[in-house]
């Protein structure tokens, strides 16, 4: 399997699948898709658009 610490392409490294798999059971490793859940998101396209016109 290939990582991307952080996004970071040029720190990229292989790892065992099993490494990752116990890893990932452990909650040690979280996807990119379930990292970004958990980051603040901005203003919708609407409330840009609203706030624009009030």
């Amino acid at each position: 399997m290939l990582i991307a610490p952080e996004g970071d392409t040029r720190r990229r490294r292989h790892a065992h699948t099993e490494c990752v798999l116990g890893a990932r059971s452990r909650g040690q490793l979280v996807l990119k898709d379930e990292w970004l859940r958990t980051q603040p998101r901005g203003p919708s396209l609407w409330q840009r658009l609203r706030r624009k016109h009030a």
